[in-house]
């Protein structure tokens, strides 16, 4: 099972961000972005909702309780919100073919 400093970890990476710019957006230092990838420590719940809102997944997802990681398009209008539905429907076909 994925634990939450995996998860973390992957998340940061897949963004292309350092544990400096992690730990800046989520208003902590950089050795706390370090011990919550390394699983000496666990944040606080309210670092767990910053991180997933840096991310821009739910906090079900950080915390491996689900695998499916959401992306909140809300302040999109309809036309951009549409483009990404499309993108993610080609994706998908890839995928599957």
């Amino acid at each position: 099972m994925v634990e939450f400093a995996t998860r973390l970890r992957q998340l940061r990476k897949d963004k292309h961000l350092t544990q400096a710019q992690v730990a800046s957006r989520i208003g902590v230092t950089p050795s706390m972005v370090s011990s919550y990838e390394t699983d000496i420590r666990l944040p606080s719940y309210d670092v767990i909702m910053r991180i997933a809102d840096v991310f821009g997944v739910t906090v079900d997802y950080l915390l491996c309780r689900q695998e499916k990681r959401f992306v909140d398009i809300s302040d999109l209008s309809d036309a951009e919100a549409s483009v990404i539905c499309s993108m993610v429907e080609v994706l998908r076909k890839k995928h599957e073919g």
